[in-house]
């Protein structure tokens, strides 16, 4: 069972600042941080645990991909 702890510097470690000055992170980002502290999560996983405990992040995905991509919310946090 991954701790949260773990599980919350992975995903600050996969988020990354874009040309236009906002904070992103696609899934695959967060899925290849986690490997780094021995959490294995499957695409849907991470999306999903984003969705739930990321609510500052919208996803900004262009088409149907399970690597979606996440922007931060104008105003939002990084919980």
């Amino acid at each position: 069972m991954p701790r949260q702890s773990d599980i919350n510097s992975a995903f600050h470690a996969a988020i990354q600042l874009n040309p236009k000055g906002y904070r992103c992170l696609r899934s695959s980002d967060f899925i290849r941080e986690l490997a780094s502290v021995h959490h294995h999560f499957t695409l849907a996983d991470a999306n999903e645990w984003i969705e739930l405990y990321q609510t500052g992040f919208v996803d900004k995905t262009p088409d149907d991909s399970e690597n979606r991509f996440w922007i931060l919310r104008n105003m939002g946090q990084v919980f």
